[in-house]
């Protein structure tokens, strides 16, 4: 057997697909590749192989096909965001937060395809809203930021953790929405606001530190250009470049587009030459009805570009993260499950046929209709099978079973029913 710091060297340059299959291998190596130490090892493999080794930058988008608004193939924080109800909220280390449905949030691994349904948030208007999902380093734990605009123009503000599940107040700022997605950098989120209190056209910008849970407002440069072009425009947004925050306006990304170089440094603001070139890869999700743990993948396709348009785009990474921290949730039986495993077991207390397991039913052919009986147990209809004779019938539930008394009570055109006398 190789040794685990070998084979842990060997497994952490696979992909995530790779990984899933060779959990089957042995207990083991399943027991490696679900330890979360070695699920933060892969990630920062993949993501330095990215980043570093081949210049490569990873987005998410909402994918979604030409409506009649416009014909971008995805979703962007524009002008026509409230004309849709499914939204993607934001990515941190592979996990994605997404909202199929107003007031109803997911956290999705696509790669894994795990899913987990959130709380409900209380709000009282859908329409005023801002999100925001980033990682916690200092609580190892993953935050939901929801806001919402009141009557008075401030905006109130909830969070909600992973492990919790449970939505927290924060309180209220004098500050109203602008851009509704969150952009995460330097371990906060980040949106573009409009200061109630202040007669300046100038927006703010203002960031949610993820660890500290404090809402504070981030330096901007002191310069015409940036003020004329990009500060007092509804059309100005927010992104991310080489972990660097950037504002731009979403009209003319090439032309007008900021960097900070030093976090919250006002004098490190600068303009981005024109001829920035960038390698990004954008994995384009599935904009579905329901998300449930898929059997497919979760991505419609996956497209190569060397532009700035995705500068806005959350950051993806391919990972084995779940999203349930607490551990995954066991599988519940319906009732009809435990009905049917008490009646294979021959269980007296359950209604239904008693009876030994003797074989599997004959299936009836598209020839033999009229004997193709649809037999009932205490108002239950099975499928379709052959009548042996009119005094045995066969009755597949789960067990095949056989049952020795069964008389004719109805016929129906082609259809008999079947009672079971016991």
């Amino acid at each position: 057997m190789l040794d685990h710091d070998v084979l842990e060297l060997i497994l952490k340059r696979l992909s995530v697909t790779d990984l899933i299959r060779c959990k089957s291998v042995c207990k083991f190596w399943k027991d490696l590749i679900s330890d979360s130490r070695f699920i933060k090892i892969h990630m920062n493999h993949s993501y330095h192989v990215d980043c570093i080794n081949y210049g490569i930058d990873r987005r998410i988008v909402m994918g979604r096909t030409p409506y009649l608004y416009g014909t971008r193939h995805h979703e962007f924080d524009d002008c026509f965001f409230d004309y849709r109800d499914c939204h993607l909220l934001g990515s941190s280390n592979g996990l994605v937060c997404i909202s199929p449905l107003r007031t109803q949030i997911l956290v999705v691994n696509p790669s894994t395809r795990e899913v987990k349904r959130l709380k409900d948030p209380r709000i009282v208007d859908v329409w005023a809203v801002c999100w925001g999902f980033g990682y916690d380093s200092f609580s190892d734990d993953y935050k939901v930021i929801l806001g919402y605009t009141k009557g008075d123009g401030s905006t109130c503000f909830q969070v909600l953790t992973l492990k919790s599940n449970d939505w927290k107040l924060l309180g209220d700022v004098n500050y109203s929405i602008v851009s509704r997605i969150g952009i995460l950098c330097n371990g906060a989120l980040h949106w573009v606001m409009k200061d109630a209190s202040s007669q300046n056209n100038k927006n703010a910008i203002l960031s949610f530190d993820l660890s500290d849970e404090e809402i504070r407002e981030i330096h901007q440069p002191d310069d015409a250009v940036y003020e004329y072009c990009i500060a007092r425009h509804s059309t100005m947004r927010l992104g991310v470049l080489e972990e660097r925050l950037c504002a731009f306006n979403y009209d003319n990304v090439r032309d007008d587009l900021w960097m900070m170089t030093n976090y919250n440094v006002k004098e490190s603001w600068g303009m981005i030459q024109k001829d920035w070139e960038t390698k990004v890869f954008v994995h384009r999700f599935k904009e579905l009805k329901h998300y449930i743990h898929y059997k497919r993948s979760l991505f419609r396709d996956i497209w190569f570009s060397r532009t700035l348009e995705f500068v806005g785009c959350p950051m993806y990474v391919m990972s084995l993260v779940s999203p349930h921290v607490n551990g995954t949730p066991k599988r519940r039986h319906t009732s009809n499950n435990t009905k049917r495993s008490k009646l294979n077991n021959g269980d007296p207390s359950v209604p239904g046929p008693s009876g030994k397991v003797i074989g599997r039913p004959m299936r009836s052919s598209s020839t033999d209709r009229r004997h193709t009986p649809v037999f009932s147990s205490q108002g239950f209809l099975g499928e379709w099978c052959r009548v042996q004779s009119m005094s045995k019938a066969v009755k597949p539930f789960m067990g095949n079973w056989v049952a020795e008394d069964a008389v004719v009570i109805s016929s129906v055109r082609d259809r008999t029913q079947v009672r079971w006398v016991l």
